[in-house]
């Protein structure tokens, strides 16, 4: 239960499994800025203690399935039952679930998204307000996009520490954009959008150079920049090349190159001035930039 206290949750859902296999619930959580998202593994795991299923208000959950599974759902006295295969997605109203019955395990990663949230989309994109997101109050939905976007989160999972809150914030909007595009009536047309200008993009890079240890929020970065956060974050790839967060990655490389040239730091002491979680990371993140470690890098200049 824990797990799910920073989230935020008023209740919990009743849960009930099945009785013949001693399934048990565990459950972790990774909240970082605007993302909001849980590895739901119900199995035979070989303890006594259950985890509690979270309820929010006013959400929607969003899970990719990782295994077949076969459930019942209880949403406004309405049941659902559900046989699915890995690779499906839900998209339930979590506020209105009365009751959860699993006679199948379950391994699913959950993205919330409050409808919050979601009215500020709309209002960032000015257009009107999405009155539903999916055919029903819980429907299933064969996506590929889904999974990528899950999948793309999911390691955070094991290295909360290493997910910047510009990447959590960019990865949230984008989410929440498409899954409103595709499963709701968020309007499409939206006025095209030029790059930033000089004095913008020049504020944009020099906030994220002084913040590459401790980061920043793309809502920040768009208010400076006197823009919306949709209309700052295509501006910014436009102008630039690629997104907010990714450039951050980039600065954070070029200050580590630039520290390693000089020699007079270790590679725990680079990673920390340069805004790394640690000197791991930092050595994942500059091997997959540059092509050579750290360490092997400072020994070929």
């Amino acid at each position: 239960m824990a797990a799910f206290e920073q989230l935020g949750q008023v209740a919990t859902v009743p849960l009930e499994l099945s009785t013949k296999s001693a399934l048990t619930l565990r459950a972790r959580a990774l909240v970082k800025s605007r993302l909001f998202m849980a590895e739901i593994d119900i199995g035979e795991h070989g303890v006594t203690q259950n985890a509690e299923y979270p309820k929010w208000e006013d959400a929607f959950t969003v899970g990719v399935r990782y295994r077949p599974e076969v459930s019942e759902t209880l949403v406004y006295d309405k049941r659902f039952e559900f046989g699915s295969r890995e690779g499906f997605s839900h998209i339930t109203y979590l506020s209105e679930v009365d009751f959860v019955e699993f006679s199948s395990g379950r391994h699913s990663v959950e993205i919330l998204l409050p409808r919050a949230f979601m009215r500020e989309i709309a209002a960032d994109l000015e257009v009107p307000a999405v009155t539903h997101l999916g055919n029903d109050a819980c429907m299933l939905a064969d996506d590929p996009v889904l999974v990528s976007l899950a999948n793309r989160m999911r390691p955070y999972l094991d290295d909360p520490h290493m997910l910047d809150t510009l990447h959590a914030d960019s990865f949230m909007w984008s989410f929440g954009i498409y899954l409103m595009s595709r499963y709701g009536d968020l309007a499409s047309r939206r006025p095209r959008i030029g790059g930033l200008s000089s004095w913008q993009e020049r504020l944009a890079k020099e906030l994220i150079e002084i913040n590459l240890v401790n980061g920043i929020s793309l809502e920040e970065l768009a208010r400076c920049c006197d823009l919306r956060v949709s209309q700052f974050a295509h501006a910014f790839k436009h102008s630039v090349g690629v997104p907010p967060h990714q450039w951050l990655i980039q600065r954070r490389v070029s200050r580590a190159t630039d520290l390693l040239r000089v020699g007079q730091l270790n590679l725990a002491e680079i990673a920390s001035q340069c805004g790394f979680a640690d000197q791991a990371h930092f050595t994942r993140v500059f091997r997959k930039r540059v092509g050579v470690a750290p360490a092997a890098w400072r020994k070929q200049t």
